[in-house]
């Protein structure tokens, strides 16, 4: 019966990593999701699970059919899955949103929260049961059992990641891995009620889990695709669905509307054929090699298919190094070509990188001398997430830099305007160009979009200057013309923009470490479509180190003077450092990966890594400390060292990341799964510990789900503040350091608690 727990308790962890990524995901795809909509996603998971755990902890000590009921959880789970993507899929039809309509905060939250609700109480109901049924079998009063099941969910994290990832995303629909997923967490269900089937309430429970069991093959085996492909249909209304497909790195789908192709990339239009954005795509080209009076060799960082390589075709260059990570989308527009694509990809000037586009500038920086080039595009949307940001940084315009010509163009585009600017676009606009003019000398040609031009010298802009090289080139555009080419470069509107931009050396810089490039971007994407949190980002934006840190030191004060005052406050000292340690281990786990993401470049493989490393380093701290609990004499003692050692982890952990950004060789890479080791290691190792400070007297399947859920609760809040305001509004060295001072007040309350026992 134990190894029938044991596999259970395993597959709760499994289970709800491989349900979070799955059902992320979608939403992403339907709510072309930054890092926001990531954060609120998580965030409501987080509470919604710690809502379940806590509200399952004192059931769990009456309950006494545990198997039953955690069975009954697993199959409730299984039967909601499938269910749940599917309402996703239809989630903005229900809204009366339309495909492509932008979407803001507020639908995000209430929407998944409304489908998530039941997945995740049922996963954080899981614990407590778990707790009790895993108790019931061994000794009475077991102190390592919540530990245990602590342990038993990490490891399950730490399989179903690099499954989830490598195998189950890249070879099977959402709807197969929702039955697959189904499928096993009946069969232990069934498992677990196998020895108590003398028990008629069981038997008839059983009976259904069976049969539910059954649904699930059948289902899997036929029903998936076809639910696959409604709910496809249903998500791209009023378009045909060619192709829809996983990567590791997204989703990929492709519709067509009469004759009009159309690449999604997570939802996100990217690519349109034959008859592409011409304004955008022929300002954005022809404005920069127009710029450079000789372009030979240029070099396009991503979103070159499809309009773009063929308007750089137009002039005599020598070669065209496009850099693009995701090979299935050269492989959709080869699998649905027109005649546009087909010349662009078969033309012998071009030579697709299958790179990230920020790894690829940072080689090819490595090796200036041999790889220089004249024109420079990059051809990605606004900074509008932290992986985006990477490539409107201070770290990659140097790095830039470094790869062009003496009088090389480097050419992007943010959002703009010729009739306003709003408060949101005028700080997004302000804290790139602050950030450039470190590197380059700037032209900007202000319109929908603003279209940047820099180079190392000074450099010259006209329309009769790129008339007469429109005319030496011979180039053929639609758009292109004198009356386009002076009203669009009119004085009065470069003077105008400087003027809507006054200020802007004032501005806070975009750097990887303080990516402030994101954050004005979700603001500008909220003051569209949620304009009543537009307050909300004014005062993040305001968020001040010193007084952050003071407010914070002004309450760990307050609480010490208030448990002084009042001894019986002390005993929950071990909660509050619980959920210091559960913001403190999601913050380093959103830390460390960011960090890895803008020195190394996006490979979401490595991502995986990294979030299994965090994961082994959990199960290794908290098996280490559960096998000695028993031992353990000076339990507050053994408390108190792992909060020092954590608050070491968060003062050094900044400086850390700083230098291996200062220094971005590979061969530090390896840090980074250190890192993230280190701090799954420390926050595993309290929880047993704290377990059994806690518990004076309790059921531990009581304790337990408490302590959890003030850890995810901890958790949850990092989910909100941590990507969203600490890192892009403080950075990341003073976000450590906030999370230093954070652990400081709940270390010197769990001195206090120390004192009062001795």
């Amino acid at each position: 019966m134990n190894k029938r727990i044991y596999f259970a308790l395993l597959l709760m962890g499994f289970t709800s990593l491989i349900v979070q990524t799955l059902l992320i995901r979608e939403f992403l795809i339907t709510f072309y999701g930054n890092e926001l909509t990531i954060g609120l996603i998580l965030a409501n998971w987080i509470m919604l699970e710690a809502l379940g755990s806590t509200l399952a902890s004192r059931p769990s000590l009456k309950i006494k059919r545990n198997s039953l009921t955690y069975a009954l959880l697993q199959a409730g789970i299984s039967v909601y899955l499938p269910l749940g993507i599917f309402l996703i899929r239809i989630i903005k039809n229900m809204l009366g949103l339309t495909v492509g309509e932008g979407v803001g905060v507020l639908p995000v939250i209430f929407s998944s929260l409304f489908i998530l609700a039941p997945l995740s109480l049922f996963d954080g109901a899981q614990f407590p049961f778990g707790c009790r049924m895993l108790s019931d079998r061994q000794k009475e009063g077991s102190l390592e059992s919540a530990g245990r099941v602590y342990i038993l969910e990490a490891i399950g994290f730490i399989f179903a990641g690099p499954l989830f990832t490598f195998l189950l995303i890249t070879r099977f629909n959402s709807f197969s891995i929702a039955f697959l997923l189904g499928l096993v967490n009946l069969v232990s269900a069934a498992l677990l009620l196998k020895d108590t089937l003398a028990d008629v309430l069981t038997r008839r429970f059983s009976i259904i889990i069976s049969a539910l069991l059954i649904l699930a093959v059948f289902m899997l085996f036929g029903p998936a695709s076809k639910l696959q492909d409604i709910s496809v249909k249903k998500e791209w209304r009023n378009q045909e669905v060619l192709s829809y497909q996983n990567s590791i790195y997204g989703n990929l789908a492709v519709t067509k509307s009469d004759h009009q192709y159309t690449f999604y990339s997570d939802g996100i239009p990217i690519i349109t054929t034959p008859m592409p954005d011409t304004a955008y795509i022929e300002s954005l080209v022809h404005f920069s090699l127009l710029s450079h009076p000789n372009p030979k060799r240029v070099l396009l960082v991503s979103g070159g298919a499809g309009g773009l390589i063929n308007e750089i075709l137009k002039y005599p260059v020598e070669r065209i190094d496009y850099a693009e990570l995701e090979p299935l989308i050269i492989k959709l527009i080869n699998e649905f070509p027109t005649e546009l694509t087909r010349a662009e990809l078969c033309d012998p000037r071009l030579a697709i990188k299958y790179i990230d586009g920020r790894r690829y500038v940072r080689l090819a920086a490595s090796l200036a001398r041999d790889v220089r080039y004249d024109v420079v595009i990059l051809n990605l949307p606004m900074p509008s997430t932290l992986q985006l940001n990477r490539f409107y940084t201070n770290e990659f315009f140097q790095n830039t830099r470094a790869i062009l010509n003496e009088d090389g163009i480097f050419a992007f585009s943010l959002p703009g305007s010729l009739s306003y600017i709003n408060p949101e676009m005028r700080k997004l606009n302000s804290s790139i160009l602050n950030t450039l003019e470190d590197m380059f000398s700037v032209n900007v040609i202000p319109g929908e979009p603003n279209i940047y031009l820099s180079s190392t010298g000074k450099f010259k802009i006209s329309p009769d200057i790129f008339l007469k090289r429109i005319e030496e080139n011979k180039i053929k555009t639609k758009l292109l013309n004198r009356p386009y080419l002076e009203d669009r470069m009119k004085p009065y509107w470069r003077d105008w923009f400087k003027s809507s931009l006054s200020g802007y050396k004032a501005m806070r810089k975009n750097l990887d470490l303080m990516p402030s490039g994101t954050f004005y971007s979700i603001a500008y994407w909220n003051a569209l479509f949620s304009k009543g949190l537009r307050g909300l980002f004014i005062i993040l934006d305001k968020l001040h180190f010193g007084i952050l840190a003071a407010i914070l030191i002004f309450i760990g004060l307050s609480l010490s003077i208030l448990m002084t005052a009042i001894p019986k406050l002390k005993r929950y000292s071990t909660g509050f450092a619980i959920f210091t340690t559960g913001f403190m281990g999601m913050s380093f786990d959103l830390i460390v990966i960011y960090a890895y993401q803008s020195i190394f470049g996006y490979v979401f493989s490595h991502i995986a890594l990294l979030v299994t490393a965090f994961m082994a380093g959990l199960t290794l701290g908290s098996s280490f400390l559960n096998r000695r609990i028993s031992s353990i004499k000076d339990d507050l003692g053994w408390f108190s060292k792992i909060e020092l050692m954590i608050v070491g982890y968060c003062a050094l952990a900044g400086p850390l990341v700083l230098y291996i950004n200062q220094n971005p060789s590979l061969k530090f890479s390896f840090l980074f799964f250190i890192l993230s080791g280190c701090a799954g290691c420390l926050v595993g190792a309290e929880f047993p510990l704290a377990n059994k400070i806690y518990r004076k007297g309790r059921a531990y399947s009581e304790t337990g789900g408490l302590l959890y859920g003030l850890d995810l609760f901890g958790a949850w809040l990092a989910c909100l503040v941590v990507s969203i305001a600490f890192v892009p509004v403080l950075g990341i060295l003073k976000t450590c350091i906030i999370l230093a001072i954070l652990k400081m007040i709940s270390l010197s309350l769990v001195v206090l608690n120390s004192r009062r026992r001795v």
